[in-house]
């Protein structure tokens, strides 16, 4: 089946204009300034914005063993809301996922659904509890795209190390929740906000100190290490230096820990609480420069749903984690609009930078022969949040009963639509 998109406002690494992309087949066939062909669906897209479709890699879409928080198909059709077409997996399910069984279950069901790209990442350590490594081999042999014991940090060094030896074998990035447990326990300090209670003793340095460790553990071995969620400024000191070092490190942030901050949390609102916390200011000033001169390289939405039932208690007790992967767009619409940072290079750290970063052929830009997995959204339009217009089961948002920029209009995957403003195309 050929598509012709006509005179659509181009945003990606490769193309970037008013174009019209022919579609024939999974594939973009064409890009030109006019394409006149006997097409069997035109798409007038009236200079709104294309871009590539969004390449999400931390998400937790909870099954198996939390369906009552996420599924594989309420994430799935989540992300199309969001305008994500490619998610990595993290393995915090029950059972983890920690062997190619697993990792073969994901990729099954993910073809079952035929919605998004929901790619599997294979745990560190058998049953994510640091203590033995788990096969990493099999896991990639099946199809895993990285290896993290996400939620969980790899605390033994010794362990990391030897993970770090295996991934040179497997040729996969290692990506380590940076934290000390022993920093990560205690109280609010005096003056200190409501984000940490329960969550970071010494924040700054439980985030950093594991970084430092997994930096030097990249540079003594050479492997691909990817520092996830980073929230504070100390680590994204500790980037710069790896950079300079031109060490194989890359790392991401939220679109959370760039829009907001602690003052996020002086209600005390559980759908604010997140490991790591929401940044202090200073430490959001220098996230939101670390993007803006690529001393990170991705963003993410570390999408954690919940219950409601599991949110509506005490802000102490309360579960860490935020709805994201249908604001991740929005968000970088909203931080370029905001920061006065060029659309295009935020585009490109949920597009071309994941896909490169994690090997990921054929997706992340808006070039000939590439998959078309491409999104139309009126970046000029706003949508509210609620819990009627989210897909995903978890409503847990700190952005819930607001506007945010960026109106996803159409989602194709493979050059079918999958999503279209007001309808789920299953």
């Amino acid at each position: 089946m050929i598509k012709l998109i006509k005179n659509a406002n181009i945003v990606s690494h490769s193309t970037n204009g008013i174009y019209d992309v022919l579609i024939e087949g999974n594939k973009i066939l064409k890009i030109d300034k006019y394409i006149d062909v006997d097409a069997d669906e035109i798409i007038y897209a009236d200079n709104k914005t294309l871009v590539p479709g969004l390449i999400d890699m931390h998400v937790h879409f909870r099954q198996p063993g939390f369906d009552h928080r996420e599924t594989l198909e309420t994430g799935s059709l989540a992300a199309l809301h969001g305008g994500v077409t490619t998610v990595g997996m993290m393995p915090n399910t029950k059972p983890a996922i920690d062997n190619s069984i697993m990792i073969e279950y994901i990729q099954n069901k993910s073809k079952e659904l035929d919605l998004i790209n929901i790619l599997p990442i294979g745990a560190i350590t058998k049953g994510r509890e640091g203590k033995e490594l788990a096969g990493m081999q099999g896991m990639t042999d099946k199809g895993a795209i990285a290896f993290s014991d996400d939620g969980a940090p790899v605390y033994d060094p010794n362990i990391m190390y030897r993970a770090a030896q295996y991934s040179l074998m497997t040729k996969k990035p290692l990506i380590n929740h940076a934290e000390v447990p022993e920093l990560a326990k205690g109280n609010m300090r005096e003056g200190e906000a409501s984000c940490k209670i329960g969550v970071y003793g010494i924040p700054e340095i439980a985030e950093s100190i594991m970084v430092a460790r997994d930096i030097e553990i990249s540079k003594y071995t050479g492997a691909h290490v990817h520092i996830a969620h980073v929230s504070t400024s100390q680590t994204v000191d500790l980037l710069k230096y790896a950079k300079m070092q031109d060490l194989k490190v890359t790392s991401e942030v939220t679109h959370n820990h760039l829009l907001l901050n602690e003052e996020a949390c002086e209600n005390y609102s559980t759908d604010t609480k997140i490991n790591p916390p929401l940044p202090d200011k200073k430490s959001q000033k220098a996230l939101i420069e670390a993007i803006r001169d690529n001393t990170i390289n991705m963003i993410v939405s570390d999408h954690a749903p919940y219950a409601k039932y599991e949110k509506e208690v005490e802000f102490e007790t309360a579960p860490t984690g935020i709805s994201g992967v249908e604001t991740l767009l929005s968000g970088i619409i909203k931080l370029s609009k905001e920061q006065k940072i060029e659309l295009k290079d935020l585009i490109e750290k949920v597009t071309y930078n994941p896909a490169n970063i994690f090997r990921l052929e054929n997706i992340g830009d808006i070039k000939e022969g590439y998959n078309a997995d491409i999104v139309i959204v009126d970046v000029d339009r706003e949508w509210e949040i609620t819990e009627s217009t989210l897909k995903s089961k978890g409503k847990n948002t700190p952005f819930l009963n607001t506007f945010m920029p960026g109106v996803v209009e159409k989602v194709f995957v493979n050059g079918e639509i999958k999503y279209q403003e007001k309808e789920l195309i299953k």
